[in-house]
């Protein structure tokens, strides 16, 4: 028996220390970033959290778009027809303050009062524990060390039995521990990618990702039926498909691919 443990046991053992190492990794990973406080999010705030800076400025020029104050000029540039819609966010007054002159989708973008704009979305979501801070993120990183430790001695063992010639367990053993490290290390990896958002924002896009579920690209809302505020939380929810759809000259202006936005052919459907 090598370390004066059987195959069989030590395996039993291994597996149980992955289950704890894991149990580790995804509490901090769950409760970091559970609470939040401030006010309720808007569509654009939605949109960054759903995917960050680009979604969330698609959705503030559609909403001007929607109602009215932007238009499609020469050579793919944008401009105001209007003034924004009363009430309207500030990344969305920073987005039509750079369409008083008229401008491409891109040099909308680089304006020093959109990325103002977006700085200060960033820094609010932050504030109120929507995005998590640098050290929220090293804390959820941290956590996966112990997973890695629990691969890394499973590894020595082996390593160990090859190099002094001992046995680590029958082959069954042997094989199992190999294959319960090569998945620990995976897991591992896996969980080395730390999200933006805290815990709180991914269970707030959940719930409203079912209750406007009528509003998934995939089932295929009648569009032309729906008022602007479904049009924009689709978006927001779900990307920019919906925009596609209503107005796809415009929306092909401001970034949408029509390639990557195409409904896919409807498969089983697969965890996310």
């Amino acid at each position: 028996m090598l370390w004066g443990v059987s195959g069989p046991l030590f395996l039993f053992d291994y597996v149980a220390a992955v289950a704890g190492a894991l149990a580790v990794a995804l509490s901090i990973r769950t409760l970091t970033g559970w609470r939040t406080r401030g006010e309720p999010l808007t569509t654009v705030e939605l949109a960054y959290l759903t995917d960050r800076a680009g979604l969330a400025c698609q959705v503030g020029v559609a909403a001007l778009r929607r109602a009215g104050a932007v238009r499609r000029g020469e050579l793919s540039t944008l401009s105001v027809d209007g003034p924004p819609p009363a009430g309207s966010a500030p990344l969305v007054r920073a987005l039509h303050a750079a369409l008083r002159r008229p401008q491409t989708w891109a040099a909308v973008l680089a304006d020093p009062a959109v990325g103002r704009a977006l700085r200060r979305l960033v820094g609010r979501l932050v504030r109120d524990g929507w995005l998590l801070t640098p050290a929220q993120r090293r804390r959820i990183a941290l956590g996966t060390l112990p997973v890695f430790a629990v691969a890394a001695v499973g590894v020595t063992r082996l390593v160990d039995s090859a190099v002094e010639g001992r046995t680590a367990g029958g082959p069954a053993s042997v094989a199992g521990l190999l294959l319960c490290c090569l998945a620990t290390a995976l897991t591992g990896w896996w969980l080395c990618e730390v999200p933006e958002t805290g815990s709180a924002a991914r269970r707030l896009l959940r719930q409203h990702r079912r209750a406007h579920a009528d509003l998934n690209p995939e089932r295929r809302p009648a569009w032309s039926e729906r008022g602007t505020d479904e049009l924009l939380t689709g978006m927001a929810l779900f990307g920019p498909r919906p925009l596609l759809a209503v107005d796809p000259r415009f929306a092909e202006l401001v970034g949408v691919d029509a390639e990557r936005t195409r409904p896919a052919t409807r498969v089983p459907a697969r965890r996310r």
